[in-house]
């Protein structure tokens, strides 16, 4: 849609010489000279539904900010703006940029505030402002040459929509493009609000990187474009904030990877570092009620009336691997710095598998492997860092947003190295196992199960995404979104690369848990959300487990205790 405007027109006087002859000549007066300035008054629309209590603004500077001097007017109702004494040619040079707070109101959602903050842009010379005219806007950024036409179209191609993205869908109605719209604003908000929005400076990138994440997620997890919209937003999975944090790092680093650095991983029991196959004894809460000795199906197992009943439980450890990536290195300033891995069989495109030992036997006792990896080797621009983050698990893409990771198919020799570890993947769409730890009790665990009690050998954790959807596992390549991330981002000050060591403390990870009853569903705990072996896990691990921050990274009181710092 193009910009509307009313024309007016202001007069900038002159200063006027008066003149007075000499002599004989007589006198004269000059005439006053004036400019005539044509202004216009520029009116549109910010909608997801239609947006009321955003500001807006014509972003002269094009940083993505509404700066104070920059002409502005805030939405009312039916999300309708206007901002009048600009010029014609500004509106047609330069972007409008609605900064939506918490406290907006959405059309789609009556009675409610919009919750979280996000930004919504469209390119200059259009006054309709959508997460589609956003996602315009981008692909102009991202390519300069490109022509408005040929940005929109390739914004129809990745949304899978037919209808004009700088038009105003709720005006003239498409279904398809307004849930697309919905899904994208969803997406902003969550990974924006992942990293608590970014500084000033940052705004301009981080908008890209959240709109590409976005544009990437959503065709994926989108009803078919000639579907009527759902009655509620399908859920776009949120990233967990260093992957955010990790890919607008690599669009903002500057400089060269020349200074070498190793980070050294643990696996710790308390205080012992362990690896697979040693024999070991772990604290844990019994939480079962294993009274009843007779069958009971999974719905029947309750918890004790008091779970903190102390007992311990002897066995080994028949599998201790896990994926990090995006590892960042912090400087005092709070800057973070990727840390560029080098490329080998356990690490390439900054995700490295660490592996300290797995069962290599088919039956049996178990034959734990001895190569283990226990540090990650890479190359950074060269300074003095204090404090590193990363995050455990595979990302959907690279930082650089051109390569995908967690979901391509294991079997494909052109995809990263470690991702090629079949015992780590969990059907290919649904990406990997980020955290397998599986442990093995001396007596097996009891298990209740189709009337029958009986027994599991391995109580398993293993945590990866979950609610994944897409194009079926035979179409190579597809998009694939999860609900349920269930990545880790993980974040430690006061870290010196040349004498701290990361901690991955089994003790803690399974504290609360009972490895001697097997309570239903798979053995141990698959990251399902019905899993009731889950829940203290994913506390352990600070994951939402249920309710609106499911599969996210949690804070404060309860962020993850399961890694540390020596």
């Amino acid at each position: 849609m193009t910009h509307i405007f009313k024309p007016t027109l202001t007069l900038s006087l002159m200063a006027a010489a008066v003149m007075t002859a000499c002599g004989g000549g007589g006198g004269g007066t000059a005439t006053p000279t004036t400019t005539p300035v044509a202004t216009v008054s520029l009116a549109g629309v910010v909608a997801d539904g239609y947006l009321s209590g955003a500001k807006v603004c014509l972003d002269k500077n094009e940083n993505t900010v509404c700066d104070a001097g920059e002409p502005s007017a805030t939405t009312g109702a039916g999300g309708a703006y206007t901002i009048a004494g600009v010029t014609a040619a500004d509106v047609a040079a330069f972007p409008v940029v609605a900064e939506v707070p918490a406290t907006a109101t959405d059309s789609d959602f009556p009675g409610t505030t919009v919750g979280k903050a996000f930004v919504l842009t469209a390119p200059k010379g259009n006054s309709t402002v959508t997460p589609l005219s956003s996602l315009v806007h981008q692909e102009l950024q991202a390519a300069p040459a490109l022509s408005a036409a040929s940005a929109a179209a390739n914004v129809k191609t990745a949304l899978g929509i037919t209808t004009d993205p700088l038009a105003d869908y709720i005006a003239k109605p498409d279904a398809s493009a307004h849930i697309r719209a919905q899904m994208i604003t969803q997406s902003l908000k969550n990974n924006a609000d992942a990293i608590g929005g970014g500084t000033a400076t940052q705004k301009k990138d981080l908008q890209g990187v959240l709109l590409t994440m976005a544009k990437q997620a959503v065709p994926a997890a989108a009803p078919a474009s000639s579907a009527s919209a759902p009655a509620s937003v399908p859920v776009v999975g949120v990233e967990d904030f260093n992957t955010v944090r990790a890919t607008l790092a690599n669009k903002q680093t500057t400089g060269t990877a020349s200074q070498a650095v190793t980070v050294n991983f643990d696996a710790v029991n308390g205080a012992t570092s362990i690896k697979a196959c040693d024999a070991l004894t772990l604290t844990n809460i019994k939480r079962w009620d294993q009274t009843p000795l007779t069958a009971a199906t999974p719905a029947a197992a309750t918890l004790l009336a008091n779970p903190t009943v102390t007992q311990t439980t002897s066995g080994k450890f028949v599998d201790l691997r896990f994926y990090i990536s995006n590892v960042l290195l912090w400087d005092a300033a709070g800057n973070a710095v990727p840390l560029v891995l080098t490329e080998d069989a356990s690490q390439s495109k900054n995700v490295a598998l660490l592996d300290f030992g797995y069962n290599t036997a088919a039956t049996g006792t178990p034959v734990c492997s001895t190569a283990y990896k226990t540090s990650i080797i890479g190359k950074v621009v060269p300074g003095t860092y204090t404090g590193i983050s990363f995050t455990v698990g595979v990302p959907v893409r690279s930082a650089d947003l051109n390569s995908k990771l967690n979901h391509v198919n294991p079997a494909d020799t052109a995809s990263p190295a470690p991702l090629q570890n079949l015992a780590m993947n969990w059907s290919w769409q649904s990406g990997r196992k980020f955290f397998k730890v599986d442990f093995q009790p001396d007596t097996p665990a009891k298990k209740f199960a189709a009337g029958l009690v009986g027994t599991t050998p391995v109580v398993n954790t293993h945590i990866g995404s979950t609610g994944c959807v897409g194009n079926p596992a035979t179409v190579a390549g597809t998009e694939t979104a999860c609900t349920n991330a269930n990545r880790l981002g993980v974040k430690f000050d006061g870290f010196k690369t040349a004498s701290n060591t990361v901690l991955m403390d089994v003790a803690k990870l399974l504290k609360n848990a009972d490895l001697t009853y097997e309570g239903g569903a798979a053995a141990g705990c698959m990251s399902g959300p019905t899993d009731p072996e889950c829940a203290p896990i994913f506390k352990a691990l600070g994951l939402g487990f249920t309710g609106a921050n499911a599969g996210r990274t949690l804070s404060g009181a309860d962020v993850q205790t399961v890694f540390s710092v020596r």
